[in-house]
């Protein structure tokens, strides 16, 4: 299985930040924009996991 890397980047005028997933696992899953995601959050031992579920697929960039 391959290693992949997130970038976290600060969106202009929030305190938001958005994480790019990496365009083969995207093509790979057809995650489009509009995905809705569940984040559930896990700190266990100094690690933060961040678990995302997908609950609602954006069908109209298919």
């Amino acid at each position: 299985m391959k290693n992949y890397t997130v970038k976290a980047r600060q969106r202009s005028g929030t305190n938001s930040i958005d994480l790019t997933l990496p365009a083969s696992i995207r093509k790979e899953y057809s995650i489009n924009h509009g995905d809705i995601f569940k984040i559930i959050p896990n700190m266990e031992n100094g690690t933060l996991t961040l678990t995302y579920k997908l609950i609602y697929q954006n069908k109209e960039d298919k």
